[in-house]
């Protein structure tokens, strides 16, 4: 045995204790010694040192805060006044003005479209339209018969204006032609009734003769003076007088009611041509109507040709972006958010951070259009929350998150860097603290907790 026992009577308790021999004494000398050769002195501080600084190193990640944040992607998207562009007819794509995020001013032209069709069709109803017009204004002319006046409008459509000029020549030589053979007929009626009133004229000279005369030779024939044969003779003489003054008569009512006949067939004539002119004048001018409302109406169609911006605002969700594209008629073409809008910020929150995130948590943006380590972020919090996911193309499914920007520009200067309707940000979602040693311990508690089942 190494150790030996001894009793000393000097032990205040009077127990046995372990007490080393010189030989024993001897060996721990050496190991000590040993021990010094092997470590050398300058090692002890060291050692010391990293131990105090584990120590302190355990302090600070016991009282070091970490912030948990969960990251969602998005976009900021307007909220407020916006403005969707449509198109009412629809067409091909010939211009295109504008890009994505582009600032327009009311009634600037973003997009134009293919009008050759629309604009030959307005052509063909506007020369329509400026025949009809003439038209009208000859056959009202023929009506009052006056000179036609076409207007300075006829201008440009001279062939149109002559062609009318030769319709009304050839509609008032018609007339003249028809009433210059009637006023013949009605001269030649005149006449025919001048010769009768001079024949009747002179029958009734001769028939005044004939009466004095058979008067006579009736009071001589009475007193039987002259032969009866001359007495019947001058009675024939006057029965022969008194029918031709009734012949005469009646055929001078005869030829007088032939004469109205005729005036009353001139007037007939002009009224007819008057007439049939009027017809025609209210039947060009409803045409016209018809035609002014169709002239109009292609008139809109070739000035929506040109698709213009309704307010001043920045250009998003552009949906046309080449030439010779088809926009059915009604179709979205683009929104146009204004530039007073207030904007926020649309994000996609994880599946697996949904059940951290709670409205109301603070929320900082990293909008990608500008550099956050020279401009810094934008700040927010966490507005709304959809109530169930979403599937997204990729077919992962996510949650809506809606931020409430503190302010609209990124940076310190407003209207430098504006954050505007489209752009893509990197939103974390402040959802709460822990300590460092909290952070480091949690793989190993992890570990812990799912190492001491057994199946």
């Amino acid at each position: 045995m190494i150790f030996s026992k001894k009793t000393t009577s000097n032990d205040a308790k009077g127990s046995d204790g372990l007490t080393l021999g010189t030989r024993e004494r001897r060996l721990l000398s050496e190991t000590s010694h040993i021990e010094e050769e092997l470590v050398p002195s300058f090692v002890r501080p060291i050692f010391l040192i990293i131990s105090v600084l584990i120590v302190l190193f355990l302090i600070w990640a016991a009282v070091a805060q970490m912030k948990e944040v969960a990251h969602a992607p998005g976009e900021i998207i307007p909220n407020g006044f916006i403005k969707v562009v449509q198109h009412l007819d629809g067409g091909i794509v010939s211009k295109i003005a504008v890009e994505e995020r582009s600032l327009v001013e009311p009634g600037q032209v973003v997009m134009t479209l293919d009008g050759a069709q629309v604009k030959a069709e307005l052509l063909q109803m506007q020369t329509r339209q400026e025949n009809l017009r003439l038209r009208t204004e000859r056959l009202k002319s023929f009506v009052d018969g006056r000179r036609p006046n076409f207007g300075p409008d006829s201008a440009g459509w001279s062939l149109l204006e002559t062609g009318q000029w030769q319709l009304l020549q050839t509609q008032n030589a018609a007339r003249a032609s028809a009433i210059a053979i009637l006023d013949n007929q009605a001269l030649q009626k005149k006449q025919r009734i001048e010769q009768l009133t001079q024949s009747l004229q002179i029958a009734r000279e001769q028939l005044a003769l004939t009466s004095e005369l058979s008067a006579m030779r009736e009071e001589l024939g009475a007193k039987r003076l002259i032969n009866r044969t001359v007495l019947l003779e001058t009675r024939r003489a006057k029965v022969t007088a008194i029918g031709e003054i009734e012949r005469l008569t009646e055929e001078i009512g005869i030829v007088k009611k032939e004469l109205l006949e005729i005036k009353a067939r001139r007037a007939d004539i002009i009224n007819q041509l008057r007439r049939d002119a009027m017809n025609e004048y209210g039947s060009a001018r409803a045409e016209m109507a018809e035609v002014a409302e169709q002239v109009k109406r292609l008139q809109d169609k070739v000035y929506r040709l040109d698709i213009r911006a309704p307010i001043r605002g920045w250009v998003h969700d552009l949906k046309v972006k080449t030439i010779g594209q088809v926009i059915q008629p009604g179709a979205l073409i683009m929104q146009v958010v204004s530039d007073k809008v207030v904007v926020e910020a649309e994000v996609q929150i994880s599946a697996r951070d949904i059940g951290f995130v709670k409205v109301g948590q603070p929320v900082n943006l990293r909008v990608t259009s500008y550099d956050y380590a020279r401009y810094g972020i934008g700040k927010g919090f966490l507005k709304l929350v959809s109530a169930s996911s979403v599937v997204g193309p990729d077919g992962i499914p996510y949650y809506k998150g809606l931020i409430e920007l503190t302010n609209q520009y990124v940076g310190n200067v407003p209207s430098n860097h504006p954050m505007q309707p489209g752009m893509t940000v990197e939103a974390e979602i402040l959802t709460g603290q822990k300590t460092m040693l909290q952070y480091l311990v949690k793989p190993v508690i992890d570990v812990l907790s799912m190492s001491f089942y057994e199946r």
